[in-house]
């Protein structure tokens, strides 16, 4: 079995830069995250070390969520092709799943990713409070409870978020509720003797 986490040697920058390989699945990097990253590196020439431990927060925010959408598109039985990250998005590009309730679990799966790392980062900080370390700081804050506002955002039905898709296991739930409660009708009218 090849390692969870592998790095390319060496990183060749392009449109689209490969950075790291999560479970067999190629993370590719926009180059204009580089430029941006660059951008607040110069313009936070006094605390560059908060302003990298955002930035780099805030990229392992879009890719836990996107992680998300990968396992559990592999635990649907989809191949997964690749993971694009963008400056304010990201993207898992998965095989159309089997069905319709895969579907909206896929969808589900990078909230859930960023829930369950978002949700124990609040409590932390809550019991314990925030240390004295501006750059942890900065990564507390955003992997907790900028990363569970985002979450919530992102399951808003409109354009291209993850809500849009969702938000149809409801009717699905129902369906297959339905589907088991005439099996089970049906089945109960037999009798063996």
């Amino acid at each position: 079995m090849p390692p969870t986490i592998q790095f390319p040697n060496p990183i060749r920058i392009d449109r689209l830069t490969r950075i790291v390989r999560v479970r067999g699945v190629d993370v590719y990097v926009h180059w204009t995250v580089f430029l941006i990253a660059g951008i607040m590196i110069y313009l936070a020439i006094r605390r560059p070390w908060v302003t990298l431990a955002a930035g780099a927060s805030w990229l392992g925010v879009i890719l836990l969520h996107e992680c998300g959408h990968m396992i559990v598109a592999q635990k649907k039985g989809c191949a997964v092709s690749g993971i694009e990250l963008y400056p304010i998005h990201g993207r898992c590009c998965f095989h159309e799943p089997w069905s319709r309730f895969d579907h909206c679990m896929i969808a589900w799966g990078g909230v859930l990713a960023q829930a369950i790392v978002a949700v124990p980062v609040l409590l932390l900080v809550t019991v314990f409070g925030y240390s004295r370390f501006e750059p942890l700081n900065a990564a507390l804050a955003i992997f907790g409870g900028f990363s569970l506002v985002v979450a919530v955002f992102n399951l808003l039905p409109i354009g291209r978020m993850d809500g849009t898709i969702a938000w149809g296991i409801i009717p699905e739930i129902v369906k297959r509720v339905k589907q088991r409660g005439k099996k089970k009708r049906s089945a109960s009218g037999w009798r063996s003797y």
